[in-house]
């Protein structure tokens, strides 16, 4: 056999020594992962220690941030901090992963694979077994990792949302696949080698394990991104099914691996009981904003809503509404687990006393709801309103839970491209509309948002009485870049990535949009040059800076790339950009 492993003859005494050794090395590679979460924490306690060093006692009476000690250690051990995070949250290419991503999968495949050969000596089926075990060892935990809810401890440990955490998710998932792979390979070669094959394709444990990689196989492949933005609904719908039912073959496959299939079970049925803690049915009204390809849902909150205390930033996943009456049958309870969208807050609950939440019309599920909203709109008379309807929502969830207090920062600039106001607005909204005693302390703020044309804002600036244009001085005014490519096709490039950002020469005649801007916004024609605003911030700022993004692809890697230029300067820089990827 090749590598020096053998078919061997045990004797009892070496067969009770290889069940051992079965059992040691997958309960290692299971329990090593707490030193990923201990890692967490002493990355967070050594933060906090430089950070609180770094910083002088504030000396207003505002209670504004105090300079740095540019030559302190702890701020020099701060600032390695913040150079290795942001080296490592570059991306490798377009839909490649990071490099920190690659490292710790890298370094986590290693390390598996040294689990499954260290100690198996020349016994080529210990070697086919460890494969197996060790990959069926890390199951629970990536079934952990997409779990949704905050109250996950993947979450809770990390200070990552669900959707920081996918890529984990997603990483884990291909070295499990990976080793799974080799477990049955190597199982094959044997058969075929000893003979074995015709005999053992027709036992049970055979054939539950072909059946397991297959279905494995259909779970890896619907998962790879060109599928997923193909279709993804089909992704999420195979992933939902097939994860359950994988299960059932594991089970019956060999009786070693069944105590890691009952801790997925604990963990699958505390997920959906906490889902179904998050679960609200709420009545709202749903239309399509005028002149735009976009669809906004207004659900009014009363004195006790949960709704009240979500944070600006959340984001909550909405069940496709039908219109009509909802049952408690199986089928709507299909459609509210798996046809869902997310969808980001783009109010202030708490202040508007609303959800507010705006998409883009695209295929799918969006389409769904754009064409209700005018089934709907073309059922109402002159003068009505739109029916309310009944609308299904689970969350609040997102990273924003740990967005630092952005009143402590210097400057804050703000980036949107599209709907990706929907995240930077409120924010914005929270930070300018503050009420209290320290309203002076609040930071300079730079909101930048780019759209395809005006009518895009009207979800964010309401029409009023009265002149509603607004002077370029005036303090908090959101800076609307209208890019509105020339021709009929509003909707994607060749590439499918939204248009946000184009060139000032291929616009068309703005004059009518510029007459149209309203109380809050400076309006301007063309792309928005993300290098001279981030190094307007940064020059204009003495303190500390946050740098806050959702948008387009395109525009968030270049206002990075702009940014990690003072990031390399020693510049103290909070930066976050909401994506969601799947």
């Amino acid at each position: 056999m090749a590598f020096g492993y053998e078919f061997v003859t045990l004797t009892e005494l070496e067969k009770e020594q290889r069940r051992y050794l079965l059992g040691l090395y997958p309960n290692i590679a299971q329990w090593s992962a707490l030193g990923v979460f201990v890692f967490f924490q002493v990355y967070f306690l050594l933060s906090w220690f430089a950070e609180r060093l770094a910083l002088e006692r504030p000396k207003s009476p505002f209670g504004r941030p105090g300079k740095m000690k540019s030559q302190t250690w702890a701020r020099k051990l701060q600032q390695a901090f913040q150079r290795a995070s942001w080296w490592a949250g570059k991306s490798i290419r377009g839909g490649w992963g990071t490099r920190g991503e690659w490292i710790a999968g890298l370094a986590w495949t290693v390390w598996l694979l040294f689990l499954s050969i260290h100690n198996t000596g020349n016994d080529y089926l210990h070697l086919t077994k460890r494969f197996g075990i060790v990959a069926a060892s890390q199951l629970p935990l990536h079934y952990m990792l997409a779990m949704k809810s905050p109250y996950s401890p993947v979450q809770l440990l990390t200070r990552l949302s669900h959707e920081q955490l996918k890529a984990s998710h997603q990483i884990l998932g291909r070295i499990i696949y990976f080793l799974l792979l080799l477990h049955a390979s190597f199982y094959l070669n044997f058969f075929v080698q000893a003979g074995l094959l015709l005999k053992r394709i027709r036992d049970l444990d055979v054939i539950t394990g072909l059946i397991g990689i297959t279905m494995l196989s259909i779970l890896s492949t619907t998962a790879l991104g060109v599928l997923r933005r193909w279709n993804y609904r089909v992704f999420y719908t195979t992933h939902i099914i097939l994860a359950g039912l994988l299960l059932e073959p594991l089970f019956f496959h060999v009786k070693f691996i069944r105590l890691y299939l009952i801790e997925i079970v604990v963990i699958i049925i505390l997920h959906e009981i906490i889902r179904n803690y998050s679960l609200q049915r709420y009545s709202g009204a749903i239309s399509v904003i005028p002149g735009t390809n976009l669809v906004e849902i207004r659900i009014p909150l009363l004195s006790l809503n949960k709704g009240l205390k979500w944070e600006p930033g959340q984001h909550v996943y909405l069940s496709r509404p039908t219109g009509i009456s909802p049952s408690s049958g199986w089928y709507e309870s299909f459609v509210l687990r798996c046809r869902v969208n997310p969808f980001t807050i783009a109010s202030l609950p708490a202040k508007d006393k609303q959800l507010l939440l705006v998409t883009r019309t695209l295929n799918g599920n969006t389409k769904s709801l754009a064409d209700l909203a005018r089934s709907l709109s073309a059922e109402i008379g002159p003068g009505e309103t739109s029916p309310s309807i009944s609308i299904a929502l689970e969350g609040p969830y997102g990273a924003s839970a740990h967005i630092p207090n952005l009143s402590k920062f210097d400057r804050v600039l703000l980036v949107a491209g599209g709907v990706g106001a929907t995240f930077v607005m409120p924010i914005y909204r929270n930070i300018v509309e503050h009420e209290g005693v320290f309203r002076p302390a609040n930071p300079r703020v730079r909101f930048v948002w780019a759209v395809r044309k005006l009518a895009e804002t009207q979800w964010a600036f309401p029409s009023s009485d009265g002149d509603e244009t607004e002077s370029e001085d005036a303090q908090n005014t959101v800076e609307i870049y209208i890019t509105r490519p020339s021709g009929a096709n509003l909707q994607m490039d060749d590439t499918g990535e939204d248009i946000e950002l184009v060139e000032a020469e291929q616009l068309m005649p703005l004059q009518d949009e510029m007459g149209k801007a309203r109380k809050g916004m400076t309006v301007r024609a063309g792309r928005p040059d993300i290098g001279g605003i981030a190094d307007e911030v940064f020059i204009n700022s003495f303190g500390n800076v946050a740098v806050l993004a959702c948008g387009p692809q395109a525009m968030t890697e270049e206002l990075r790339e702009q940014v990690g230029r003072w990031m390399k300067e020693g510049r103290d820089i909070y930066w976050h950009c909401e994506t969601f990827g799947w």
